[in-house]
């Protein structure tokens, strides 16, 4: 639903006011990850600099920036992880 408001030329926080999810932690889970998804499609995918991208989805630069760094913090964590897996030194893999 959020990117089908967002394709329309609906700003980012407005298509999330049409999620009608009762649980507010869900619901707050599905819109910021929504918003690391547009920001890895535009801006890493299609390369669009973040400022366009602030301004294509009516976000701030500071919302988006901080996005953008879970998300770096996310991929080192994994790659982490991964490599630890990799070479034996812990148990399964949780992700």
């Amino acid at each position: 639903m959020i990117r089908t408001n967002l394709e329309n030329g609906v700003k980012f926080d407005l298509a999330c006011e049409f999620i009608t999810i009762e649980d507010r932690e869900l619901r707050a889970m599905i819109i910021d990850d929504a918003l690391k998804i547009e920001i890895a499609e535009l801006h890493y995918g299609k390369r669009i600099p973040l400022l366009e991208v602030s301004k294509r989805l009516g976000v701030s630069m500071d919302r988006l920036l901080k996005a953008s760094n879970e998300m770096l913090e996310d991929l080192i964590h994994t790659s982490e992880e991964f490599s630890a897996w990799e070479s034996g030194d812990k148990g399964r893999m949780t992700h």
